[in-house]
């Protein structure tokens, strides 16, 4: 018992004598030990080498971001801001999105094919582009001549579409000014990607259907009318043919059915 009690204290006192000694290591496992550590270094999201040259940041691609040195994830912001209508005036703009740290800036600063700041004449010009089918009621009311009242009708009616597909139907929105509607035109866009909301033209029950827009009371009973008897409206020309169509807004009902 003394004898264990002994060795304890021993090997709390000088665990050195229990210890191995550092065995060295070889060169060859330094290089190897090195490359790992450079490879997790390395950021991950891109494999191109990093390199600086003169950009726009409204116009450049993603390879162009990751090329700069961005990560995948940041570059991805910068994109997502543009299609949603943001735009990059001055060189400090591009300060705006999350993720962008000072010394990135300060070394692509440089770089940037951007004025350092504008003059007060005209800032009062610029005007930042939204994207109508994002756009909310308080962003619409911010725009010059746009009341509330007419906000609310945009969104609805962008409701009951089922999203624009053009500018110009914003044209239809009821009781809209002229000077408004140019006002609305001059500072709204349609995503290109954009695919709105789509009625099932031959699954969808007749109210359904007649809660479009583009689709009449009359037209809507011919559809139904017409599943019951024939099956299903193969195609746009087949629809064409109905009596009950309304010439003027076939080809934008087009871009809403589905006949799946």
């Amino acid at each position: 018992m003394l004898i264990a009690a002994l060795i304890a204290l021993i090997l709390i006192l000088f665990p050195e004598i229990f210890m191995r000694k550092n065995r060295q290591i070889n060169p060859v496992e330094v290089r190897q030990l090195d490359s790992l550590a450079a490879l997790l270094e390395k950021p991950v999201h891109s494999d191109l080498t990093v390199s600086l040259f003169l950009f726009n940041p409204n116009t450049i691609s993603l390879d162009s971001w990751l090329l700069l040195g961005f990560p995948r994830k940041v570059a991805e912001r910068y994109l997502n801001y543009r299609v949603k209508g943001g735009r990059f005036y001055v060189k400090e703009d591009v300060k705006k999105i999350y993720g962008l740290s000072d010394d990135v800036m300060n070394t692509l600063y440089a770089y940037i094919n951007l004025p350092d700041s504008i003059s007060a004449v005209d800032s009062k010009q610029i005007i930042q582009k939204m994207d109508l089918n994002q756009v909310s009621i308080d962003q619409i009311q911010s725009i010059d001549k746009v009341g509330e009242a007419i906000a609310r009708r945009i969104v609805l009616y962008r409701n009951l579409l089922g999203g624009f597909v053009l500018v110009n139907q914003l044209s239809e929105v009821y009781n809209i000014p002229e000077e408004t509607l140019k006002n609305l035109k001059s500072v709204v866009f349609i995503n290109p990607g954009f695919v709105p909301k789509k009625v099932k033209i031959n699954q969808d029950k007749l109210e359904v259907l007649e809660h479009h827009p583009y689709i009449s009371d009359h037209l809507a009973e011919d559809i139904v009318r017409y599943r019951e008897i024939n099956g299903s409206i193969k195609s746009e020309k087949l629809l064409a043919d109905f009596k009950s169509i309304d010439k003027g807004n076939f080809e934008k009902l087009i871009f809403y059915l589905d006949f799946q």
